[in-house]
């Protein structure tokens, strides 16, 4: 079984600390592979600064909808984990929850639409942590602590209405509250053990 773990930086694993990259098994994906077992495959596909609605400038093409499809014509995929919405709460985008939901469901009907002659993975989604309006993100993120609530919230209703599997990372998990976006080690391994269960739920 393979398991596509697609979302941003938190799934690529950025450090709060110092901005790298965690080691393999101080990430959420890897630490799910391990509490799976070796027959479950789990692909990791993050990326930092992608988004659902936008192409962040100077960033390049970041937008989820672009990306996915080259992984899902190179895997045979039987779940696909979403871990996306972060990034399009930046106060430049100007997006509210409604749009970014809006954005989560049209990456939805896209993964459906590719498999529409062949059978279906199953789709998890998460809505994104908590965001800490802090340090130097203060700025980046006006707003965007009470507008990632909001966001839970459309995230749960989109994946009811299609049938998807639905994990709130909202109340779950808390990025570092010094730095405000990212995730510690710790709160990766939180995330990794929620999402053991649904997993097995969804096979």
């Amino acid at each position: 079984m393979n398991i596509l773990c697609f979302g941003d930086s938190n799934t690529f694993g950025t450090s709060p600390v110092d901005g790298k990259r965690l080691a393999e098994c101080e990430r959420w994906p890897s630490m799910l592979a391990e509490l799976l077992g070796s027959d479950r495959l789990v692909i990791e596909a993050g990326q930092p600064n992608r988004t659902l609605v936008n192409n962040p400038p100077f960033d390049g093409d970041k937008s989820g909808i672009k990306y996915l499809k080259p992984y899902l014509e190179v895997h045979t995929v039987d779940i696909v984990i979403i871990q996306l919405g972060t990034n399009d709460l930046k106060a430049r985008f100007a997006l509210s929850a409604i749009d970014i939901g809006k954005a989560l469901e049209k990456l939805v009907l896209a993964i459906k639409a590719f498999y529409h002659d062949k059978a279906q993975p199953k789709i998890i989604i998460l809505s994104p942590p908590k965001v800490y309006e802090v340090g130097s993100y203060k700025s980046i993120y006006a707003g965007a602590g009470k507008k990632a609530e909001q966001l839970s919230l459309e995230f749960k209703a989109m994946a009811y209405r299609h049938k998807c599997e639905f994990l709130d990372c909202y109340p779950l998990i808390q990025p570092c509250k010094k730095e405000g976006i990212h995730l510690p080690v710790s709160e990766h391994r939180e995330l990794a053990n929620s999402l053991k269960d649904v997993v097995r739920t969804s096979i």
